[in-house]
């Protein structure tokens, strides 16, 4: 799996949402760039406001959901955009786009969902051994209690992140740029964040945001 990412605070000069979308879809169709995925299907995450700050509040609530690096920096970036004046403020030059290559285990609520699935699969293979030794040794209702309790403490609940989420079917990398260059609106504080991998990949990230 890989990932791009692409921000506000990253362009060379102050742009729309819209024109984000544009520079990145150019990235993705650039067969320069080195660690290029061999498919293309995506999952494009974006966020934006019409302020700084509103856009520091909203990646502080995912960020604390579902870390994600780029959108980490996107945040402390847009607090400081908040409360600096703009005679303050060192023009940025731009950035290069550049993919990075990824793993769904990166992801916090992934991670969680995964041991959650484990620690479940534990519990009932436990339950039917637990029963067994009931049945032989008269175990304490007790000590099943306070185990069951222990074990359910690790059940995962999917939250609401509050990021836009379209999942694109793309054959080449053309296809896929020219949906995310289609992304965006007017905001100028926006973080758009593109995973490329396996439709499967793709589904398990959209399930848990």
């Amino acid at each position: 799996m890989h990932n791009v990412a692409f921000c506000y605070h990253q362009t060379a000069a102050p742009c729309s949402m819209q024109v984000g979308a544009q520079l990145l879809g150019l990235a993705i169709k650039d067969a320069t760039r080195t660690d290029k995925p061999a498919r293309y299907s995506g999952l494009l995450l974006s966020v934006s406001a019409t302020d700084p700050a509103a856009l520091a509040s909203k990646l502080e609530s995912i960020n604390s959901y579902c870390p994600i690096p780029e959108f980490i920096a996107c945040g402390q970036y847009a607090k400081s955009d908040s409360t600096l004046e703009q005679s303050k403020l060192v023009t940025y030059d731009g950035q290069s786009i550049e993919w990075q290559i990824n793993t769904l285990q990166n992801l916090l609520p992934i991670r969680d969902l995964q041991i959650a699935d484990e620690l479940a699969t534990v519990n009932d293979s436990g339950k039917q051994l637990i029963t067994t030794i009931y049945d032989a040794l008269s175990q304490t209702a007790e000590l099943k209690t306070a185990r069951d309790q222990r074990l359910n403490q690790a059940q995962f609940t999917a939250q609401s992140s509050g990021l836009d989420m379209q999942l694109i079917t793309a054959g080449t990398a053309k296809q896929l740029a020219g949906s995310v260059a289609s992304k965006g609106g007017d905001d100028r504080y926006w973080a758009l964040c593109l995973f490329v991998g396996e439709l499967d990949e793709l589904n398990q990230i959209k399930e848990v945001l």
